[in-house]
This record gives structure tokens, sequence and C-alpha cells, in this order.
């Protein structure tokens, strides 16, 4: 069995990716977004045998002098880690090793397939520093009557004031101004607008994204960003303006992007990541969905321990709170370097 990097004209993967369960963080349409969005190696690299690739597994090199440097699978989501068979995993690990542990404090994977969990857990540090919802879709009506009460309501009132709709790219400069005004008060880094040029090209064109918002009065008030593959959506980025709020414009957003699962036959619609005790939390479980694990694995190299970087932390309080008080414009110009360097 031997490494060899995808894409290459002697495998044929779009055969694998059709005969073994993945993410879309394996597609090379997702490679595409990332490099595109990033100025980054979105690494693909295959273990082989007999010209046939058997394990897949996606990283990206993240190089920070203020953050160290590490290696991520996969960095900018909350998802990574292997595809196919368990026979390679221990060679691509030792190819990492040998590769990048002279320059790289540590290997992250985060949590990705099931099947992988127990090989991982015995040869890595396991770490449940988050947690997802995720909500499974048996059809529109057994999903709405599993909502709470509470929440059904204010869907309700937010469709008689809000229309929801498909937001184009044409409207990227609205899209980025609710969005980066947002991120300045959550006290996080943006993206930059190329990133959202190159989720557009690489994913909404291809039926692999789908981005949603609330319009009042014409005017686009809230966006809901997904990734559309195989069984599931998975929510990226839900953002709104503060000064609509009593609209509830996320609700009506949300209920849109679920029904529009539904129908399009979808079997799960995934929220994404979250901290425990933080608004975030209770805001998604009203949707009724299943609270599950969301683990990352850790090989250390050249760090002596592992490093997390967690916004909640009261050290980081003084930082969230200049952030906050920071020109819109700093934050986005600054926005991308800084998430470049944290990996998310």
């Amino acid at each position: 069995m031997e490494i060899k990097s995808l894409p290459s004209p002697e495998l044929d993967y779009e055969s694998f990716l059709a005969g073994h369960t993945h993410l879309l963080i394996h597609t090379l349409a997702y490679k595409k977004l990332i490099e595109a969005a990033f100025g980054c190696t979105y690494h693909l690299v295959a273990a082989v045998e007999h010209h046939k690739i058997k394990t897949v597994f996606p990283f990206v090199e993240v190089k920070s002098t203020l953050f160290g440097s590490k290696i991520i699978s996969s960095a900018y989501l909350e998802y990574g880690s292997f595809a196919g068979e368990e026979s390679g995993v221990d060679l691509i690990l030792k190819y990492l090793t040998e590769n990048y542990s002279a320059q790289f404090g540590h290997l992250e994977i985060r949590a990705g397939l099931d099947q992988f969990d127990a090989a991982l857990s015995s040869k890595l540090v396991k770490k449940n520093l988050y947690r997802r919802f995720v909500l499974p879709l048996p059809s529109e009506k057994e999903v709405w009557q599993n909502i709470q009460h509470s929440k059904r309501k204010a869907i309700n009132k937010a469709l008689r004031g809000v229309e929801v709709k498909d937001v184009p790219l044409s409207e990227l400069s609205e899209l980025y101004q609710v969005y980066s005004e947002n991120m300045r008060r959550f006290g996080s880094p943006p993206y930059n607008t190329q990133y959202f040029i190159s989720f557009y090209q690489n994913l909404v064109d291809l039926g692999l994204g789908k981005v949603f918002g609330s319009y009042h009065q014409g005017k686009l008030i809230s966006v809901l960003l997904g990734l559309c593959y195989q069984d599931r959506v998975h929510i990226i980025i839900a953002v709104s303006d503060q000064k609509y709020q009593e609209l509830r414009p996320n609700d009506a957003m949300h209920w849109a992007f679920i029904q529009w699962s539904c129908q399009q036959g979808y079997q799960f619609f995934d929220f994404g990541r979250v901290r425990e005790n933080s608004g975030q939390y209770e805001y998604k479980q009203k949707w009724g969905p299943t609270l599950l694990e969301l683990p990352s694995y850790f090989l250390l190299w050249k760090d002596s321990e592992i490093s997390f970087t967690d916004p909640s932390s009261p050290k980081y309080k003084l930082a969230l709170r200049l952030w906050q008080k920071m020109p819109l414009k700093l934050t986005q110009v600054m926005g991308m370097r800084l998430r470049k360097g944290l990996g998310i």
C-alpha cells in the first residue's frame, strides 16, 4: 500500500466516492471551494493498493505565528476525518507524522464518519470539545409537530412579516453587510467576500449548497447558508440584522430551509456545532433535534499539550469586547487572516 495525492490521472476517484460512504469534505468540489476561498492547498491523500483507492483523508496546513501551526482535517469546518476502509488509516497517520511532525505542533482530526471512531480513539487523544444538533426529517408534518409550541408560534408570526427566498450572488454586497455586522457583534472574525463567491461558484451552482434569505419590504435582513450533500443539509452560517429582530426572520428562514430539505428528500438537517449553556444551544434545541457528540482527535508532535482556543473563555473577554468596538471595515480586513491562522 502507498500514499498518493488526489486528484490523480492514475486513479478513479469518482468510482471510489460512489462506492464508499463519505462526506462533502471528501469531494473535489469542496477542495475547490476551500482553495479558492482561503488561498491554501486542500490536501486529499489516499492509501492506494494495486492502483485502487482504499482510504482517503482531507487536511489543511494551518500556519500561524500567533496561534501555532498544525495539521487539521478538515480546517474551516467542524467535520473532518477519513473515508473508505480502515486498512489505510495507519499508513496515512504514519505518512503525516513522517512529513509534518518536524514543522507542525500537532494533528487534529475533527469528527467524521462514526466507523472510524474506535480506530482513532485507540490511536489518538479524543476530546469532546463541542456537541451538535441533528434533526431527522421523516416528513414535514412530523418535523412541525416535534417543534416546541412556542417556536411554532414564532414561525407563524415571522412568516406574516417576511418573505423567504434564495439569495442570488448578485446580492453579495447586501449579504456580506448583514453577515459581517453579525460577526462583529458575535466578536468573531468574518470570512471575506471571496469565500462567498467561491461558495456560490463551487457549491450552489452544482446543487451542493444553498443560500436562503429573509426579506422585509424588499430588504435582505437575514441569511442562512447550508451544505447540501447526499442525505443531509448542514447549516454553516446563520445571521440576521438585529434591527429587525422582532420580525423573527431567523425562525422563518430556518423553517423554510427545513421545508425545502423535506421536499428534496434529505433525511437530516444538521444545525452544526454548539456549546452547551449558550444562546445558540437553547435556540437550536427548540426545533426538536437530537443532541450528538462532536469530538476531535489529537496527535501531539512538537506540542507538549493540546491547545484549544475557546472564545467563551474568560481570558478572551477583553479581546471580544475590543473586536465588537472595531470599525466594521477593519474587522472585514482582519477577519480572514485570523480565520486562516485559527483553522476555523
